[in-house]
C-alpha cells in the first residue's frame, strides 16, 4: 500500500481516537517535545506501548512501519527519495531497521515534522524520549511520586486502588531486536547468558565472574551486556564520586528493569517514573570496601544528593547505615523504601512503601 493511500486511512479526521486503557504519563512531555522540535525519537522496549501512544496522540500524522518490507527497502536503498515522498507530518516506526534513513536525518533534518520510534537504543543526535512498560502509578491511574520529592516530603497514605500484581510486567522476548546484534548461531547461548545475568540483578557487576558462570569469554560477556542495555532490558548504576576518604567499589550495579530482587523492582519503578515524566535521571549507588552501602543515590543539578536505602523489611542497621552516609555527605535528609506501610518521618528520614512510588 502506498504512502499516499495510507495517509488517507490513518489521517481520516472522522476516525475517533481510541480510548486508552492506561493513560501514559509520557503523553504530555511527548506533545511538548513534538511542538518544539522538527524531529524527535521515541525509544523503548518492544511491547511497551510506543505505537499505541503515538497513534493516539498524533492521529492525523502519516504512520509508516519499517516492518513493511517495501517501505524498509525504499528507506534503506534511497533514504533521500524516501523522505522526499513525505508531504506531511509523519511517524516512522521500527526505524532501527533502516540505519541509512536515520543517518540521513542526522545530517539533513526532515522537511516536515517527524517522530521516529525504535525498540532499540539508537543514540541519535536528536531529542529523545523513552517509554517503558507501564509503572504502578500508570496502572493505577494516578500521578507518580516526583523524583525531586523523593526524600523531601512525608508521603500520605495512597488513596488509590491497590492492584493485584504490583510487580513489573514479565520479561518480553527480544529475539526480533537482537538479530542484527547477535549472530543467529549464538542466539541459544545469548539467551542462556541473559538468564544467568538476570539472576544477578541488583548486584554489583563482575564481568569476569559472570562470564565464567555463563561459560563465555569476558569479551563476549561485555558485548552481550551492551546488547541487553541497547534493548532496554537493563540499566547500570555507576558508583557515586563521594569517597569520604574510603576505598570504594568501582564496579557498576546491574539492574534488570523486570528483575525479581526487591532492589531492582524499586530502582526500576523510580527510573521508569522519571523517564516517563520526560527526565533523564542521574541514579547511582555507593559502596565501600568494608561493605557499607547505599542502594540508590539520586543526584540532581544544584541540589544535594538524596540517599535511598532499599530493604523489603528494613532493620535498625539499615537506618543506621543511611544516617552514617548522610553524616559523611553532609546532607540532612534521606529515604527508606520498603514493602511495609508508609511510616512517619524519623529525624529527616522519609519512609516510603514501594507501591506508593
Amino acid at each position: 500500500m502506498s504512502l499516499i493511500r495510507r495517509a488517507k486511512i490513518v489521517c481520516n479526521p472522522s476516525v475517533k481516537k481510541p480510548n486508552s486503557i492506561i493513560r501514559r504519563i509520557l503523553a504530555v512531555p511527548l506533545q511538548r517535545a513534538a511542538q518544539a522540535n522538527p524531529a524527535l525519537v521515541l525509544e523503548g522496549p518492544r511491547g511497551s506501548g510506543k505505537t499505541t501512544l503515538l497513534r493516539q496522540e498524533f492521529p492525523r500524522r502519516l504512520y509508516i512501519s519499517l516492518e513493511d518490507s517495501a517501505d524498509r527497502r525504499a528507506a534503506r536503498t534511497d533514504p533521500a527519495a524516501f523522505l522526499g515522498r513525505l508531504r506531511m507530518p509523519a511517524i516512522i516506526d521500527d526505524v532501527h531497521r533502516a540505519p541509512e534513513l536515520w543517518r540521513r536525518l542526522s545530517q539533513t533534518g526532515p522537511a516536515h515534522p517527524l517522530i521516529l520510534a525504535s525498540p532499540r537504543r539508537l543514540s541519535l543526535p536528536l531529542p529523545t524520549l523513552r517509554l517503558h512498560h507501564p509503572t504502578l502509578a500508570e496502572r493505577e491511574g494516578r500521578q507518580p511520586l516526583p523524583l525531586d520529592m523523593l526524600g523531601r516530603f512525608t508521603p500520605s497514605a495512597n488513596p488509590y486502588r491497590r492492584i493485584a500484581s504490583p510487580w513489573p510486567a514479565p520479561r518480553t522476548s527480544i529475539e526480533r531486536d537482537v538479530l542484527d546484534l547477535v549472530a543467529v548461531r549464538d542466539l541459544d547461548r545469548f539467551e542462556a547468558f541473559r538468564q544467568t545475568a538476570f539472576e544477578t540483578s541488583g548486584e554489583s557487576l563482575d564481568q569476569e565472574a559472570l562470564a565464567r558462570r555463563a561459560g563465555v569469554s569476558k569479551t563476549t560477556a561485555i558485548r552481550w551486556l551492551a546488547v541487553l542495555e541497547q534493548c532496554f532490558e537493563t540499566i547500570l548504576l555507576p558508583q557515586c564520586d563521594f569517597p569520604f576518604g574510603r576505598r570504594l567499589m568501582r564496579s557498576p550495579r546491574l539492574h534488570f528493569l523486570a528483575g525479581r530482587s526487591f532492589a531492582s523492582r524499586v530502582v526500576s519503578q523510580i527510573y521508569r517514573n522519571a523517564v516517563h515524566s520526560g527526565l533523564e535521571p542521574d541514579l547511582r549507588y555507593w559502596r565501600d570496601s568494608n561493605g557499607m552501602e547505599v542502594a540508590l543515590v539520586i543526584q540532581s543539578p544544584g541540589a544535594p544528593p538524596v540517599p535511598v536505602a532499599i530493604a523489603e523489611s528494613p532493620t535498625p542497621v539499615d537506618e543506621s547505615r543511611l544516617r552514617r552516609w548522610m553524616s559523611l555527605a553532609g546532607v540532612d535528609s534521606g529515604a527508606i523504601v520498603s514493602a511495609r506501610a508508609t511510616g512517619p518521618l524519623r529525624n529527616r528520614i522519609f519512609n516510603y512503601n514501594y507501591i506508593d512510588l
